[in-house]
């Protein structure tokens, strides 16, 4: 199992764990920052239980260590990122300087090319990434399918084509 292959680690399984240990009367871990805004669909406090989510995963164990960055392969991995709120543990190894540049995407895409083209390894994951925000209904449906990433790749493509006749 690993996080630098999306889709490849069994993200549901753990959610199910983490799921029943809440349900057990695990507590939430505390978040101290303010409400996030919405990212591709998910709104700011789904964010944070989420966050809550995984850090209840990492702390029993179920997460693997952090490895590469999955986005530049040059710099160890000191986080992950999710791309869909609504599969909360198909996560990705990242720095925090990719992390960043992911989520500033949005306000820039001529910019995020630039660092694909330079930084992303052609057949990376990144490359999969929509430079609009995907809308909650996309999201659900994305999250709902075996493969993730695919249903990104998917979304991706259709957009790319336009609108169909």
């Amino acid at each position: 199992m690993t996080y630098q292959q999306p889709g490849i680690i069994k993200d549901r399984e753990i959610e199910a764990e983490v799921d029943e240990m809440i349900r057990n009367g695990a507590k939430l871990p505390r978040w101290g920052w303010p409400v996030p805004a919405p990212y591709n669909g998910a709104k700011g406090r789904e964010r944070i239980y989420v966050w809550q989510q995984n850090r209840i995963g990492d702390l029993a164990g179920l997460l693997p260590p952090l490895g590469q960055c999955s986005v530049c392969n040059k710099r160890p991995a000191d986080g992950r990122h999710g791309e869909n709120y609504f599969r909360p543990f198909a996560l990705v190894d990242i720095c925090r300087s990719c992390h960043a540049r992911i989520h500033r995407r949005f306000g820039n895409p001529a910019r995020w090319q630039v660092f694909l083209e330079e930084v992303v390894a052609r057949e990376g994951w990144a490359h999969s990434l929509l430079t609009v925000q995907i809308e909650r209904e996309e999201a659900l449906r994305i999250a709902a399918q075996d493969n993730w990433l695919e249903g990104i790749k998917n979304l991706h493509a259709d957009r790319a084509a336009g609108p169909q006749r």
